[in-house]
C-alpha cells in the first residue's frame, strides 16, 4: 500500500491556490483571508475527487488495484445514549455490566452501565484510522489509534468519554417538557480506510473466491492470474502459500543481504531493495551478503524442498513423512509413516524361497504388514523383489542373503529418492508462520487449480503444543479432575483375603483413530 506524504500534491497547498486566482484576490482585497478559506474548501473538496479517481485508474490493473478506499473527512456522529450498547459487548465481556448479575446489581434498560471505557458502534465498512479530531480546521482535540482509542471488532474502544471533553463541541437533545433527554457529538475520522470490496468487486469475482480485503488476498489473486496466465509452475505455488500465510517471500529477481537484526517484537532482515519483517521465533536461511532470489524463503516459517534432484533433506528440517489417503493405495486403515532417520533392514525368507526386506514404519501393526506384503508380492510377480533392487553385489545370482544387504536404511530418503522424485515436492509450514496478512483459511479449490499437472503437493503443518500434564491420584472435586477406584463383586464370589492384580485387576483403554481435512 502506497504510503501518504504531506504535501501530496498542489490541493494540499491552500495559499498556492489563492495565488492562482490572481494577485488581486492574493495581496489587494481585504478579505483574502476569507477567500483563502474558500479554496481551501473548495481544494479539499477536489482533493478527495482527485483520490477516488486515482482509486477508480488503478482499479483497472490487479497490480494496482486499491484494497481500500480512502476518505479524507468521514463525520462520526455519537449519541451519548449508545455509549456501550453495541450487542457484540455482552459475549466480549467487555464492560463489566456484562458479566456481574449479581443480586444488588441495578440494571436498568434506559441508563449506560459503568465502565471504565467507553464503546461505540463502529461504522459499517471502516477498516483503519489513525487520527481522529474535534473539527475539520484548527482542531483542538487529536485522537491517536493505539493510544486514545482502539478499534476491534465491532465497536470503537474510547479511553476517556468523549462527552466528558469540554473542547469537542456537543448538540443537546430537548423533550417538550424542555428536559435534556440525549446529547450529540461528531468526531471527525482523518483519512480513514473503508473497505468497499473492490479487489474481490474487480477480480475476485471471476475466480468466486470472496475473502476479507487484505494485502494477502490481493496476493493471492495476482499468484492465481499468474498461474492461469503463464502456465503453472513451482514460482506460482511458492507465491500463492506465502500469501495463504502472510509469510513474505524475497520479490526482486536479485537482492542482497545487508543486514539482520531484531528489535524488541520482530526479526527485521534488510536487503538492498526490501525491508522483510518476521517474528522473532523465526530462523534465518541466509546471511549477510547472500543474493536471495524471487520467491525464496528467507526464514525457516515457509520452506519449499523440491524432489527432483534426490537431495537429502535434513532431519532437522523435516523429520519423518506421513502418507495417507491419496498416496497409498485401498486397503489400509490408517496411514504410514517414514521417518528421516536411520534404521536395521529386516531380512527374511518366504515359503517359496525368496528374500524378503522391511524396516520399521509409522502406523497400525497391520497396516505396516500388509504394506510389506503387498510390497513383496508386487515384486515377486513382476520377477524383481525389493530384496534384488537392494543387492549390493555386482554381478547378482540367486536370491541375496542378509550380507548382501545394506544394514540399514533411511525410510524417508528412500522414499523421496525412488517413489516421489520428479513428481513431488514438499511444503513445510512452522509454527509463527500465520501472521498480519494471513488469510482466514486456505482456498484449497483455487490451489488446485494451479497444480502444475503429474504433480503431488505434500503439505506438512507443524502445529505447535505446551504439555498439560493431568495428575489423578486422588477423587476429583468441583474444579479439578480426579481418579477414583471401587471394588465391586457378584453373587457367589469366592471371598479371599489378598487379591492377585494379574488375575482381578483389569483396566481397559480405547483408543480411536481421528483423521480428517481443514477446510
Amino acid at each position: 500500500m502506497a504510503v501518504y506524504r504531506y504535501p501530496q500534491n498542489n490541493f494540499d497547498k491552500p495559499e498556492l491556490l489563492l495565488d492562482l486566482l490572481g494577485s488581486f484576490w492574493a495581496t489587494t482585497y481585504q478579505g483574502s483571508s476569507l477567500v483563502g478559506d474558500l479554496t481551501s474548501t473548495a481544494g479539499q473538496i477536489a482533493q478527495q475527487t482527485y483520490v477516488q479517481l486515482m482509486e477508480l485508474v488503478n482499479s483497472i490493473s490487479r497490480f494496482d488495484v486499491p484494497i481500500y478506499h480512502q476518505d479524507n473527512w468521514y463525520g462520526l456522529r455519537i449519541l451519548e445514549s449508545e455509549l456501550n450498547t453495541d450487542s457484540s459487548l455482552l459475549p466480549q465481556y467487555t464492560t463489566p455490566a456484562s458479566y456481574q448479575y449479581l443480586a444488588d446489581a441495578a440494571l436498568t434498560y434506559s441508563t449506560t452501565p459503568d465502565s471504565t471505557i467507553f464503546a461505540i458502534t463502529r461504522p459499517l465498512g471502516l477498516e483503519n484510522v489513525k487520527l481522529i479530531f474535534n473539527r475539520m480546521t484548527a482542531p483542538t482535540v487529536e485522537l491517536l489509534n493505539g493510544l486514545d482509542y482502539w478499534l476491534t471488532g465491532s465497536v470503537i474502544v474510547f479511553r476517556d468519554n468523549p462527552f466528558n471533553n469540554p473542547l469537542i463541541a456537543k448538540r443537546e437533545f430537548l423533550n417538550n417538557e424542555g428536559q435534556i433527554v440525549d446529547r450529540e457529538l461528531v468526531l471527525w475520522l482523518y483519512r480513514g480506510l473503508w473497505d468497499w470490496n473492490t479487489v474481490y468487486e474487480q477480480f475476485g469475482y471471476a475466480l468466486q473466491l470472496q475473502l476479507r480485503s487484505s494485502e494477502g488476498y490481493k496476493s493471492f489473486l495476482n499468484a492465481i492470474f499468474d498461474a492461469l496466465v503463464e502456465g503453472t509452475s513451482i514460482r506460482t505455488q511458492q507465491f500463492s502459500l506465502a500469501a495463504v500465510y502472510g509469510v513474505p517471500l524475497a520479490i526482486e529477481a536479485a537482492e542482497t543481504v545487508e543486514t539482520i537484526e531484531k528489535d524488541a517484537d520482530k526479526l527485521n532482515i534488510v536487503t538492498d531493495m526490501h525491508v522483510y519483517q518476521f517474528p522473532l521465533s523465526a530462523i534465518p536461511l541466509v546471511r549477510v551478503g547472500d543474493v536471495v532470489h524471487a520467491g525464496e524463503s528467507i526464514t525457516n516459517l515457509l520452506q519449499i524442498f523440491e524432489l527432483n534432484r534426490g537431495s537429502e533433506i535434513s532431519a532437522a528440517d523435516i523429520q519423518a513423512l506421513t502418507i495417507g489417503t491419496g498416496v497409498l493405495a485401498w486397503g489400509f486403515w490408517g496411514d504410514l509413516t517414514f521417518e528421516n532417520t536411520q534404521v536395521p533392514v529386516v531380512v527374511d525368507t518366504d515359503s517359496q524361497g525368496y528374500t524378503k526386506v522391511s524396516w520399521q514404519l509409522g502406523g497400525f501393526p497391520f497396516d505396516v504388514e500388509t504394506f510389506w506384503n503387498d510390497v513383496h508380492t508386487a515384486g515377486v510377480q513382476k520377477g524383481q523383489t525389493l530384496a534384488n533392487l537392494l543387492d549390493t553385489r555386482e554381478n547378482p545370482v540367486g536370491q541375496p542373503t542378509a550380507g548382501m544387504l545394506p544394514s540399514t536404511i533411511n525410510p524417508f530418503q528412500f522414499l523421496t529418492n525412488n517413489l516421489l522424485r520428479n513428481n513431488a515436492y514438499l511444503v513445510k509450514v512452522r509454527p509463527g508462520s500465520e501472521l498480519i496478512n494471513r488469510l482466514d483459511f486456505i482456498p484449497v479449490e483455487q490451489l488446485r487449480k494451479i497444480q502444475p499437472p503429474h504433480t503431488l503437493m505434500l503439505l506438512i503443518v507443524e502445529l505447535a503444543y505446551r504439555d498439560s500434564p493431568v495428575i489423578m491420584e486422588n477423587p476429583g472435586t468441583e474444579t479439578n479432575p480426579g481418579y477414583e477406584e471401587t471394588l465391586s463383586g457378584f453373587p457367589c464370589m469366592v471371598t479371599s483375603d489378598d487379591m492377585d492384580p494379574e488375575v482381578y485387576v483389569v483396566e481397559r483403554v480405547r483408543t480411536s483413530n481421528i483423521g480428517g481435512r481443514c477446510v
